[in-house]
């Protein structure tokens, strides 16, 4: 009765047409491509703004005033993974946001940026490990 069912379910397999079994591929190698460009240039877009953020004269003076070496963290920056650096750019924009609109002052600025600065070497020092 094994061999039975054995012989019965390869027979089932054969008779499937290859044409079927070749129609199962999920995304086409040109569709595969641009979703890789499209990740490649979000990920620059936002190492670009985070940098940017990060280069800004009151950003450069916060990290100073933090005895935080501003080179270093753009050298990080440059690191991070694409949804860090994407969450990292999703901050940096609120808080430029904020600072803009007035919700935040000077020192709060200033905490914020060194805040953010130490958050990059930590992202770094946990991927290491």
């Amino acid at each position: 009765m094994g061999i039975r069912l054995l012989v019965f379910g390869l027979s089932l397999l054969l008779s499937i047409p290859p044409t079927l079994a070749a129609q199962t591929q999920a995304v086409s190698p040109s569709q595969l491509q641009e979703a890789i460009r499209h990740a490649a240039k979000t990920r620059e877009k936002n190492r670009n703004d985070v940098q940017a953020f990060f280069s800004s004269e009151l950003a450069r003076k916060a990290m100073k005033m933090g005895k935080i070496d501003s080179q270093r963290v753009q050298t990080a920056v440059a690191t991070l993974s694409p949804e860090e650096l994407a969450r990292l750019a999703v901050r940096t924009h609120q808080l430029q946001q904020d600072f803009a609109g007035g919700a935040l002052d000077n020192q709060q600025m200033t905490y914020a940026i060194i805040a953010l600065a130490t958050a990059v070497f930590v992202l770094i020092i946990v991927a290491a490990h």
